[in-house]
């Protein structure tokens, strides 16, 4: 039985249901008059509070971005926007807003609507998968789920309110009165009146979730929406138009997703130059009429001399042009504006687009690549237990699956590659001896480890198995248990579908010219899941080196590394560019619209620092540093530009430092694949065994205890509840004016009528919910409800969902309070396998230097090289005091020092890691203290982040545990304004 995906609730996808979720704060919900209803609220009644409630929310998440439009009629609905990039778990965000919905307004009846069938069959995959672990998550609420047809949509509408009904549909469903839905007199006892489906729709009010909203704009699909009559519409979406923001509450754009590091990062591998990739494509012309277009098409000749076809439909352009690898072109459609052949390209109007890469050689060089950069890391993944997979997406479905007698090239190509490059790698003598024969399995039959996706499959005989493991069955696709790892097909698979460990993608076919770049790679953009199904985040010592989507291109894409950054930045909500202007640093706030001349010398500035190129001719700048030595100039660059540019004041400096950061943690780390390896750390194994005590105990397995005195918490809690616990009932203000028809003497008098506030939980459902939030147990909450002051608990029946916000922020500020003094570690055995060790003990050789830090500090002192763990002569480091710190490390007591590899020690405020490792001599002995420094870069221990306090003070707890079993070790912080040395001599005066 194959493993199933581990479903955990990540901290942005919370602030993003969350943010919906507040939209109703304080608003009054009306049963509905039927069981196959949601409530209601009254329009003009709510009007007010749900404005407010949406500037508070965008405000406190940042958004200035789009109006602001509340109805105070029925009709048209509430309208709001959540933004989430691809990958990053939309579909799963707008389920568990689904739940909270039901769960705090009573909301039941929702139609999910999405932009294509493949689209549909995920969503409602993704909603049976979720089911198990929403139902625990909400007090085994039930979810029945209704994919769209005319057979089920009765069904749909009469399903009674007790629990959640989902229905998936596809636009194509809806819009047009021929639809099924729409027509008149399918049903003629909907509710006793309803003539359509559609009017008894529209009669339950039903939520509308509209995902991809892009899709949803054409102008028949705006004009039947409405008629659902929604009482709300949520759209959700990673691509709005920019101008068409509406209420929008919650952003999560491809820059922060890039940031925060939710999504994998990207490197390109570019083949072939320019030069040879110069063929293009060129729509001249359309003419005609509608039913007897015809197109008129540039292309170069195989002698490279340029030539003119006239197609229309059903025309093969291979035949046409006398060009063997455009057989796979043949027209489909001929529109004003554009040329459809049937394998899913489109030729736009007047724009010429590259096809020499179809020419057999260039795509044998593409599989190559893809392969060797498929094995360059399948061995690494596969001992974290990581299945890698790679994707290609090619031109034409004659070249892998047979036809005739047209021989599978693609097929054939690939197969020789992979067998070549195979036996090769079998070949080493250091080959880990399980992925040996996790390769092996398939040396006599190639075919079990490549598959395609097409629409003929569903035709071919004995590939329904193949079908059915790409599509659907996608927790074998990822075990080791299976062997097909290389998948083959068209563009069919661009939405609707993907797949969390395709580590390789290559474009063998040039994309629909509507797809952006950043869609055609979000197949492949998920965090990677190991084979326990477990998303690998960013607490991995290792999360850099497995989240890297590598994507194969031919140079006929252009400049594909510059194209992503240019769709990241244009997409953000913030436009963050390459290219400064004035007229991006004054949208970034950077620079006052009424100096150029600022501008001018700023960007020179940038220019001698040697941050960006400067063009005279358009008055811009263009960034041309990486992103690590960029950092590495980073701290000294607002003291340069403050004495270079004349007026520059320190919080310009700040902002444009702060804009830089966001564009190298965004879009810069899209990125060309440099041919050398990883870059790697060489261990000293004499370093090593006298480190090896230190870091085998850094490395014990913990568990960490919280020795919360439960009464004392509960006394505290109830201290907070009497003095900030306050909810107020509701009311509604009713304002009546007089004088109307007089202006001058008009009189407004308002008078506040308290609501009878609607209860949503019962007392054992309000606990539960509590208790959930806060994951405390049920009985501790119930007992801090219990001895709450009586005129307190009275409150909460006022507003429930206010209360409950309250409760859980008290609570949660008391445990912090009370916990991070009082937690305790049990230690446990060293791990074996370790940052530095293999799975069995054994020291390895190199280490992935981004394991230790994100930069190279060059290492001049001599005497500082003869001390360091590592061989190279250079440290990684995260910022100026590490800088600060290595250069220091040059005591006469150090006797090995490194910066140390990710080790995870766990605390109440998420993984610690630590920054630097001493061994130290003590009365002319070796090792015998050792000292573990955390470097912080404040002026003060106050300045540092609370959270970042909590983790410090948490690890004093363990290092002291350490010590309680005979470790001699001891941590320290360092800040700005501390001495290594004075650090070291302190410690030693101590012991």
């Amino acid at each position: 039985m194959s493993a199933q995906f581990q479903y955990t609730r990540l901290a942005y996808q919370a602030q993003a249901v969350d943010s919906v979720f507040q939209v109703f704060t304080d608003v009054r919900f009306v049963p509905p008059g039927s069981v196959h209803a949601n409530p209601t609220y009254v329009a003009h009644e709510a009007q007010r509070t749900l404005q407010a409630n949406i500037e508070r929310i965008r405000q406190a998440n940042g958004i200035q971005t789009g109006a602001i439009d509340v109805p105070h009629t029925p009709t048209p609905a509430l309208s709001l926007d959540v933004l989430m990039e691809t990958g990053t778990g939309k579909t799963f965000t707008f389920i568990e807003t689904i739940h909270r919905l039901r769960q705090n307004y009573g909301l039941s009846k929702f139609i999910v609507l999405v932009p294509s069938n493949a689209i549909r069959q995920g969503t409602i995959k993704t909603l049976q998968t979720t089911a198990a672990f929403f139902a625990r998550e909400y007090g085994n609420q039930k979810i029945n789920v209704f994919n769209y047809s005319d057979k089920t949509v009765k069904g749909f509408i009469h399903a009674a309110n007790a629990g959640i009904s989902v229905m998936v549909a596809t636009y194509q469903s809806f819009a047009g009165d021929n639809k099924v839905i729409n027509k008149r007199g399918v049903e003629s006892n909907l509710f006793g009146r309803a003539k359509s489906y559609m009017e008894a729709l529209a009669a339950i009010r039903p939520v509308l979730i509209i995902d991809e909203p892009h899709r949803f704009d054409g102008k028949v699909v705006k004009e039947y929406l409405p008629k659902f009559n929604p009482i709300l519409t949520l759209r959700f979406g990673a691509t709005f138009k920019r101008d068409e923001f509406k209420n929008l509450i919650y952003t999560l754009d491809s820059l922060e997703a890039f940031r925060q590091r939710l999504v994998k990062g990207i490197t390109v591998d570019t083949v072939g130059s320019g030069a040879d990739m110069a063929q293009t494509l060129l729509l001249n012309q359309v003419s005609g009429s509608a039913k007897a277009r015809t197109a008129q098409v540039r292309y170069q000749t195989a002698t490279g001399k340029t030539a003119s076809i006239t197609l229309q439909a059903k025309d093969n352009l291979g035949e046409k042009t006398g060009l063997a690898w455009l057989e796979g072109y043949v027209v489909e459609g001929i529109t004003t504006k554009e040329l459809l052949f049937t394998n899913g390209f489109t030729l736009p109007l007047g724009e010429a687009t590259g096809y020499g890469m179809l020419a057999d050689e260039v795509q044998s060089l593409l599989v190559q690549r893809t392969v060797a950069n498929h094995f360059e890391r399948e061995e690494a993944l596969f001992k974290r237990g990581i299945k890698a997979i790679s994707l290609f997406f090619i031109d034409a479905v004659y070249k892998y699956l047979p036809d005739g007698q047209r021989p599978a090239v693609l097929r054939e190509t690939f197969e020789r590659h992979y067998l070549a490059q195979l036996t090769e790698l079998l070949a080493r003598p250091d080959l880990d001896p399980d992925y040996r024969a996790y390769l092996a399995r398939t040396t006599a039959d190639v075919s079990r480890v490549h598959k395609g996706y097409f629409a003929r499959s569903h035709s071919e005989k004995g590939e329904e198995e193949a079908i059915k493991l790409i599509l659907q069955d996608k927790e074998r696709l990822l075990s080791f248990d299976t062997d097909l790892r290389f998948i083959f097909s068209m563009w069919a698979l661009q939405e609707g579908w993907d797949n969390p460990n395709v580590f390789t993608l290559c474009k063998l076919a040039p994309s629909d010219s509507k797809i952006t770049k950043l869609q055609q790679i979000g197949r492949g953009l998920r965090l990677a899941v190991n084979q326990q199904l477990e998303r690998v985040s960013v607490d991995d010592a290792a999360f850099d080196e497995i989240n890297d989507l590598v994507v194969v291109v031919p140079a006929s894409e252009g400049d594909f590394v510059r194209a992503i950054q240019s769709e990241i930045a244009a997409h953000s909500v913030k436009r963050v560019s390459q290219q400064l202007s004035h007229e991006v640093l004054r949208l970034n706030g950077i620079i006052a619209s009424d100096n150029p001349f600022m501008t001018v010398a700023l960007l020179g500035a940038l220019a001698q620092q040697g941050i960006a190129q400067l063009d005279m001719a358009s008055g811009t700048a263009t960034l041309v540093l990486d992103k690590a030595p960029y950092q590495a100039r980073r701290d000294a660059l607002e003291r340069a530009l403050l004495a270079q540019v004349p007026g520059f004041t320190a919080g310009q400096a700040k902002q444009l430092v702060e804009y830089l950061d966001a564009y190298y943690d965004g879009a810069g780390q899209i990125k060309a694949k440099k041919p050398q390896a990883a870059p790697q750390l060489t261990i000293r194994p004499e370093q090593y065994q006298k480190f090896k005590h230190l870091w085998e105990n850094l490395n014990r397995r913990a568990v960490l205890r919280y020795d919360l005195d439960t009464e004392a918490f509960k006394t505290h809690v109830l201290q907070r509840i009497a003095s900030d616990f306050k909810v107020l009932p509701l009311s509604v203000s009713v304002t009546r004016t007089t004088g109307v028809e007089t202006i001058n003497e008009a009189r407004s008098v308002q008078s506040p009528y308290l609501v009878k506030p609607h209860s949503v939980y019962t007392l054992a459902q309000f606990v539960r919910e509590l208790a959930n939030m806060t994951r405390l147990s049920v009985h501790t909450v119930a007992d801090i409800l219990r001895r709450m002051p009586e005129d307190k608990f009275a409150q909460i029946q006022h507003n429930e969902n206010r209360a409950l916000l309250l409760l859980r922020d008290v609570m949660q500020r008391c445990i912090h309070e009370l916990v991070i003094n009082k937690v305790s570690y049990a230690l446990r055995e060293i791990r074996v396998e370790t940052a530095l060790t293999d799975r069995t003990g054994q020291l390895l050789k190199t280490i992935p230097l981004s394991l230790c830090g994100k930069e190279e500090h060059a290492i001049g002192d001599s005497s500082v090289r003869d001390r360091s763990l590592y061989q190279d002569a250079l440290m990684p480091v995260d910022s100026q005091i590490e800088r600060d710190t290595v250069d220091a490390s040059n005591h006469t007591q150090i006797t090995v020092f490194a910066k140390l590899p990710r080790i995870n020690i766990p605390t109440p405020a998420g993984n610690y890691n630590p920054d630097f490792g001493y061994v130290l001599t003590r009365g002319g002995q070796a090792q015998s203290l050792y000292l573990v420094v955390e470097t912080k870069g404040y002026d003060s221990t106050l300045d540092i982040p609370q959270d970042e306090r909590w983790k410090i003070d948490a690890a004093r707890q363990f290092f002291a545990a350490l010590q309680a079993e005979g470790v001699n070790v001891r941590f320290s912080t360092r800040i700005n304004t501390e001495n290594l040395g004075q650090i070291i001599q302190q410690i030693d005066a101590q012991v």
